[in-house]
């Protein structure tokens, strides 16, 4: 196989009906698509697998997040190379045949394609590794403004492919030698800034990692993560809780803790804010529910944090748990 197509679904049949049938056009003999369905559900697994026989499809009985979704995923893949790509997205054979022809023809370790919505707006694809220097967004923003040329807006517009520290594991491709080599997605994070830490250890291997926006697929984002109230929360709560690891696993000494410091600094006290609202307005306003949800179980990591010594995640410490 030259090409392994790996998506983790989670409740998104709709989407992952639409990537499928996207993909089914002119589908080379030697890709092949391997879907894990997070926390399966026996029917809906069931008429998939039978509809779409190019498919292989994995049942994960738990809902285990990305990165180790994705582990499964290749541990059953067989391709030279590894695509990883959202069930909300839509991108067809043609598409992937020139991302990976860019890949090879400039020797880029990771690369991703442009993703705009369904309305076609573009969407934040690229970013630089998080710092000390970028966790506020007011001077993330001046940054960008003082020294255009070192810290790049991900808003802007690109035309020609453009070397970055990191892109978004929605679509994301790389050899599986490499993705061998870097050690795979680590499962340290449950959901969220896990491409990041990818990225940043293809980095440390001397590996490129590149945006090619010649290339062009929608992505209707958020549509495992963004359900309900619930998920909603759930997710956002997870994006805070990965900075805290990718802080854990890529600093150091003075500098890991106060990138610790920031984090809590810069957004327990909206949350704050935010959960006081929702009680003035007794919880009909989703925005506010969704934050409110977000700083109990903020305070509850927080806790955890104190009583383990651990920055992980309970959802990914539950992931590394030996099977009983």
């Amino acid at each position: 196989m030259k090409l392994s197509i790996i998506t983790v679904n989670y409740r998104s049949w709709g989407h992952l009906e639409a990537a499928l049938t996207a993909l089914a056009d002119d589908f080379p003999d030697d890709w092949e698509i391997i879907v894990v369905d997070n926390e399966s559900n026996p029917a809906d697994f069931d008429l998939f697998a039978a509809r779409f026989p190019c498919a292989s499809f994995i049942a994960n009985p738990n809902n285990s997040g990305f990165g180790h979704a994705c582990n499964i995923g290749v541990a059953r893949a067989s391709g030279e190379q590894l695509l990883f790509m959202n069930p909300d997205v839509i991108a067809t054979a043609e598409h992937i045949q020139k991302l990976m022809a860019i890949k090879a023809q400039h020797n880029i370790g990771i690369v991703a394609p442009k993703q705009v919505s369904a309305a076609g707006k573009a969407q934040k694809v690229f970013d630089d590794f998080p710092s000390l220097l970028n966790q506020s967004k007011t001077l993330k923003a001046l940054l960008r403004f003082v020294f255009p040329s070192k810290y790049l807006n991900p808003r802007a517009h690109y035309s020609a492919l453009t070397w970055c520290d990191w892109v978004t594991g929605s679509v994301l491709l790389i050899d599986r030698a490499d993705f061998d080599a870097v050690g795979g997605w680590s499962e340290d994070y449950w959901m969220y800034v896990e491409d990041v830490d990818l990225c940043r250890k293809a980095h440390d291997c001397g590996m490129s990692v590149a945006y090619a926006p010649e290339v062009e697929v929608i992505h209707a984002h958020g549509g495992s993560s963004r359900i309900n109230v619930d998920v909603k929360s759930m997710t956002k709560l997870e994006v805070i809780i990965s900075k805290h690891v990718y802080a854990r696993n890529h600093m150091r000494g003075l500098r890991r803790w106060l990138m610790h410091t920031l984090i809590i600094l810069l957004r327990t006290p909206l949350l704050v804010l935010a959960a006081l609202l929702d009680l003035v307005t007794l919880g009909q306003v989703p925005a506010l529910r969704v934050r409110s949800r977000m700083l109990t179980g903020l305070a509850r990591y927080y806790m955890g944090v104190m009583r383990t010594g651990s920055w992980l995640s309970p959802r990914a410490m539950a992931n590394q748990a030996p099977a009983e």
